[in-house]
Protein backbone atom coordinates (compact mmCIF):
# COMPACT_ATOMS: atom_id res chain seq x y z
CA UNK A 1 0.00 0.00 0.00
CA UNK A 2 1.36 3.27 -1.33
CA UNK A 3 0.69 6.81 0.97
CA UNK A 4 0.39 9.58 -0.88
CA UNK A 5 0.73 13.12 1.05
CA UNK A 6 -0.01 15.92 -0.67
CA UNK A 7 2.55 18.94 -1.76
CA UNK A 8 2.81 21.77 0.75
CA UNK A 9 4.99 24.26 -0.17
CA UNK A 10 5.47 25.84 3.57
CA UNK A 11 6.77 22.71 4.67
CA UNK A 12 9.46 23.19 2.64
CA UNK A 13 10.17 26.74 3.47
CA UNK A 14 10.02 26.10 6.99
CA UNK A 15 13.12 23.32 6.81
CA UNK A 16 14.51 25.96 4.40
CA UNK A 17 13.81 28.60 7.28
CA UNK A 18 15.47 26.44 9.55
CA UNK A 19 18.60 25.44 7.53
CA UNK A 20 18.78 29.22 7.29
CA UNK A 21 18.52 29.77 11.36
CA UNK A 22 21.42 27.18 12.10
CA UNK A 23 23.90 29.25 9.47
CA UNK A 24 23.29 32.15 11.36
CA UNK A 25 23.37 31.24 14.45
CA UNK A 26 27.00 28.99 13.57
CA UNK A 27 28.42 32.29 11.69
CA UNK A 28 27.22 35.32 13.24
CA UNK A 29 25.52 34.72 16.44
CA UNK A 30 28.43 32.92 18.23
CA UNK A 31 31.46 34.66 17.12
CA UNK A 32 33.48 33.77 20.01
CA UNK A 33 33.01 30.06 19.61
CA UNK A 34 35.93 28.50 17.59
CA UNK A 35 35.06 25.41 14.99
CA UNK A 36 35.13 22.59 17.42
CA UNK A 37 32.68 23.95 19.83
CA UNK A 38 34.81 25.58 21.95
CA UNK A 39 34.75 28.73 23.46
CA UNK A 40 37.31 31.30 22.32
CA UNK A 41 38.68 33.24 25.49
CA UNK A 42 37.53 36.94 24.80
CA UNK A 43 39.95 39.74 26.51
CA UNK A 44 37.32 42.88 26.68
CA UNK A 45 38.46 46.24 26.98
CA UNK A 46 38.05 50.31 27.74
CA UNK A 47 40.35 52.68 25.94
CA UNK A 48 39.96 56.04 26.74
CA UNK A 49 42.61 59.30 26.09
CA UNK A 50 43.31 61.79 28.72
CA UNK A 51 45.14 65.20 28.29
CA UNK A 52 48.58 63.55 28.66
CA UNK A 53 48.08 60.45 27.30
CA UNK A 54 45.72 57.05 27.00
CA UNK A 55 44.19 54.71 29.64
CA UNK A 56 43.42 51.14 28.82
CA UNK A 57 41.18 49.09 30.72
CA UNK A 58 41.36 44.99 30.35
CA UNK A 59 39.54 42.54 32.29
CA UNK A 60 41.61 39.89 33.23
CA UNK A 61 39.75 38.07 36.51
CA UNK A 62 41.21 34.66 37.56
CA UNK A 63 44.99 35.54 35.70
CA UNK A 64 47.80 36.22 37.76
CA UNK A 65 49.54 39.78 37.33
CA UNK A 66 52.67 37.50 36.44
CA UNK A 67 50.82 35.48 33.98
CA UNK A 68 49.90 38.85 31.74
CA UNK A 69 52.15 39.66 28.99
CA UNK A 70 52.77 43.75 28.60
CA UNK A 71 54.40 44.82 25.20
CA UNK A 72 55.04 47.98 23.24
CA UNK A 73 55.96 48.32 19.79
CA UNK A 74 55.97 51.80 17.91
CA UNK A 75 52.66 53.15 18.32
CA UNK A 76 50.98 49.89 19.81
CA UNK A 77 50.52 47.77 22.84
CA UNK A 78 50.15 44.36 23.36
CA UNK A 79 48.57 42.19 25.90
CA UNK A 80 48.76 38.92 26.31
CA UNK A 81 46.63 36.47 28.25
CA UNK A 82 46.62 32.16 28.49
CA UNK A 83 43.05 31.59 30.11
CA UNK A 84 43.81 28.41 32.20
CA UNK A 85 41.69 25.09 31.23
CA UNK A 86 38.56 25.14 34.37
CA UNK A 87 39.09 21.35 34.65
CA UNK A 88 41.88 20.58 32.54
CA UNK A 89 42.38 16.52 32.56
CA UNK A 90 39.41 15.69 33.98
CA UNK A 91 36.22 13.71 31.59
CA UNK A 92 33.08 16.14 32.60
CA UNK A 93 29.77 16.35 31.03
CA UNK A 94 29.39 19.93 30.52
CA UNK A 95 25.80 21.42 31.25
CA UNK A 96 26.95 25.52 29.95
CA UNK A 97 30.49 25.84 29.26
CA UNK A 98 31.10 29.70 28.61
CA UNK A 99 34.00 30.66 29.92
CA UNK A 100 37.45 29.90 27.36
CA UNK A 101 40.69 28.42 27.96
CA UNK A 102 44.04 29.21 25.94
CA UNK A 103 46.20 32.10 24.81
CA UNK A 104 44.32 35.38 23.74
CA UNK A 105 45.94 38.70 22.53
CA UNK A 106 44.45 42.45 21.95
CA UNK A 107 46.94 45.27 20.27
CA UNK A 108 45.72 48.50 20.73
CA UNK A 109 47.24 50.99 18.26
CA UNK A 110 47.45 54.75 19.64
CA UNK A 111 47.01 57.90 17.10
CA UNK A 112 49.80 59.58 18.50
CA UNK A 113 53.28 58.88 19.46
CA UNK A 114 53.01 57.11 23.07
CA UNK A 115 56.57 57.09 25.65
CA UNK A 116 57.31 53.74 26.04
CA UNK A 117 60.06 54.36 29.04
CA UNK A 118 56.91 55.60 31.27
CA UNK A 119 54.09 53.12 30.42
CA UNK A 120 52.67 51.91 33.71
CA UNK A 121 50.48 49.00 34.74
CA UNK A 122 48.51 48.21 38.05
CA UNK A 123 46.39 45.54 38.49
CA UNK A 124 42.96 45.75 41.02
CA UNK A 125 40.59 42.81 41.67
CA UNK A 126 40.60 40.80 38.20
CA UNK A 127 40.76 44.65 36.04
CA UNK A 128 44.55 45.70 34.57
CA UNK A 129 44.70 49.25 34.44
CA UNK A 130 47.68 50.47 32.00
CA UNK A 131 48.54 54.29 31.63
CA UNK A 132 50.24 55.16 28.42
CA UNK A 133 51.74 58.66 28.31
CA UNK A 134 52.29 60.35 24.95
CA UNK A 135 55.52 61.01 24.00
CA UNK A 136 56.59 64.75 24.89
CA UNK A 137 57.14 65.98 21.39
CA UNK A 138 53.24 65.32 20.46
CA UNK A 139 51.62 66.71 23.94
CA UNK A 140 50.00 70.08 23.29
CA UNK A 141 51.93 72.83 24.74
CA UNK A 142 51.28 75.94 26.17
CA UNK A 143 53.13 79.11 25.05
CA UNK A 144 53.37 82.06 27.24
CA UNK A 145 53.23 85.27 25.03
CA UNK A 146 55.62 88.25 26.95
CA UNK A 147 54.74 91.63 26.45
CA UNK A 148 57.78 94.44 25.42
CA UNK A 149 58.27 96.59 28.40
CA UNK A 150 57.46 100.19 27.12
CA UNK A 151 60.03 102.69 27.39
CA UNK A 152 59.65 104.50 30.93
CA UNK A 153 59.75 108.26 30.64
CA UNK A 154 60.23 110.89 33.35
CA UNK A 155 57.19 112.81 33.53
CA UNK A 156 57.83 116.88 34.22
CA UNK A 157 55.50 118.42 36.65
Amino acid sequence: MMVMTRFDPLREMISLREAMNRLFEQSFVRPLWRLDGEPRPQLPLDVYEQEQGYVVRALVPGIKPEDIGLEVQDQSLVIRVHYPAVEEGRQVNWLLHEIGSGACERVVTFERPIDAEKVEAHYEHGVLTITVPVAEGSRPRRISITAAESERQPVMA
